[in-house]
């Protein structure tokens, strides 16, 4: 029984209850138009864990990945990309409330190793607009909002790349040149001063 068991677990075509990270880059990148990568996913993810408002899953998978992922049927490849997601989702959630491993966010690198923070920034942003009425309040907020400059000056889609460029100075685009080094706190900082202790697990 357990040999047939095995040979079923093998048949070629089955798809996997969840993909790797790197197979859900590939997912995205193969959609039409090309989707946003992990790095952006992971930026989107990262705010609405950290986020003062809670959003369903239902809220906030669409847009990031289609809307046919949302009740796409067990056993298909949408439904695995949704595990995946959901995967990332808990992971964040359970390391930023104490778990064994510090939050770690997913950067784009050049082949020379440089950090590319634009893809991190532009998914944090978009998860902060499916409910921006909640963060305004935190941006205001003295001990916040200066803070995040570290995540969003690396925005490219709060307002157009040219008038970014010309706000940051060469003392200002030094240090966001490092911010990436920091972000992993002020991350852990926005969970515990905005989320508090939530750890939301999603199966």
């Amino acid at each position: 029984m357990n040999n047939r068991r095995a040979r079923r677990a093998a048949r070629p075509g089955k798809v996997p209850a969840a993909f790797t990270l790197a197979q859900l880059e590939d997912w995205q990148a193969r959609r039409t138009p090309p989707a946003p990568g992990v790095s952006m996913i992971d930026g989107y993810l990262t705010a609405l864990v950290v986020s003062p408002r809670f959003l369903p899953p239902e809220d906030w998978l669409g847009p990031i990945v289609g809307g046919e992922v949302i009740w796409a049927p067990g056993g298909s490849t949408e439904a695995a990309i949704r595990t995946t997601i959901f995967q990332r989702y808990s992971q964040i959630g359970a390391t930023l409330s104490g778990g064994p491993k510090r939050y770690a966010p997913i950067y784009m690198r050049t082949d020379d190793g440089e950090v590319l923070l634009e893809d991190f920034a532009n998914g944090f942003y978009h998860g902060m607009q499916l409910s921006i009425d909640d963060w305004k309040p935190v941006m205001s907020d003295p001990a916040i909002g200066p803070a995040m400059t570290a995540i969003l000056g690396h925005c490219t889609n709060m307002i157009p790349e040219h008038e970014r460029q010309a706000a940051i100075s060469p003392q200002a685009a030094d240090l966001l040149a490092q911010s990436w080094r920091i972000i992993p706190e002020l991350v852990e900082m926005l969970h515990r001063t905005i989320a508090g202790a939530r750890n939301i697990e999603i199966h």
